[in-house]
């Protein structure tokens, strides 16, 4: 994602939710300092020219994921956002765990230390969840940044984990991108680490947003799959079958 796509949509989250610029800049200082060299084409080998599913935390994860695997498509590269990642270890390891670490940071963890990639993102709140835990990974983990990259920092591009896994999924080249648990209502999911309900809601509609822009403007090949919930502009909705 060049910065210059996605600075305006920085600058307009900011003014939304009240954000620190310099705390952003300053856990992304943390984040890098922490990280070994990036093997980012190792994963654009893992998602690139494959079909995905991105798991979202939202009230439809657990139907989806049991629809999903009873219709055989689980055999996909699995990114799970954050708190998803528990619902779908019941499942198996996912391949990618994109995560502020304001989830169940154990079972990520877990499933990191069975072969799961970990995409840490950093941001003005976490910086010490950021220190605790990138310092421990050696492999198999990147890390992103919501401001202007530098370092060892990527920008995807999107904003929570949700769509920041559908949008470092199209910037890997993945053939398709399969949401599932993204709902988008009113009701926040049991797997979301996201307790407050005002600002959470409001963090859902950008997410909404960014994945309509993601897939009108940037043409990206989403799909939704999630069972309930509110429609994503310019993405389609389709049953899951099979």
């Amino acid at each position: 994602m060049r910065w210059e796509l996605w600075r305006p949509w920085y600058d307009r989250i900011v003014k939304q939710l009240g954000l620190d610029r310099k705390a952003d800049v300053n856990a992304a200082k943390v984040l890098d300092g922490l990280l070994p060299e990036p093997e980012l084409a190792s994963l654009r080998n893992l998602v690139g020219g494959r079909e995905c599913i991105v798991f979202g935390a939202g009230p439809s994860l657990d139907i989806d994921l049991e629809k999903l695997e009873r219709a055989g498509h689980l055999n996909k590269v699995l990114l799970a956002a954050d708190g998803a990642t528990s619902a779908v270890l019941r499942y198996r390891d996912p391949d990618v765990i994109v995560t502020d670490l304001d989830g169940a940071v154990e079972d990520q963890l877990e499933a990191w230390r069975r072969g799961s990639w970990l995409v840490v993102h950093a941001h003005g709140d976490n910086a010490p969840q950021v220190r605790k835990i990138a310092s421990k990974l050696k492999e198999r983990i990147i890390g992103t940044t919501q401001v202007e990259p530098f370092g060892k920092l990527y920008n995807f591009g999107g904003f929570t984990d949700g769509d920041r896994a559908a949008f470092m999924a199209h910037e890997l080249g993945a053939s398709k991108i399969y949401l599932a648990g993204m709902d988008f209502g009113t009701k926040i999911g049991r797997h979301s680490g996201d307790k407050d309900l005002s600002r959470k809601l409001i963090k859902l509609e950008i997410c909404k947003e960014l994945l309509t822009w993601l897939a009108e403007e940037l043409g990206a090949p989403l799909v939704n799959l999630t069972s309930w919930g509110e429609e994503i502009p310019g993405v389609p909705k389709v049953p899951i079958s099979g």
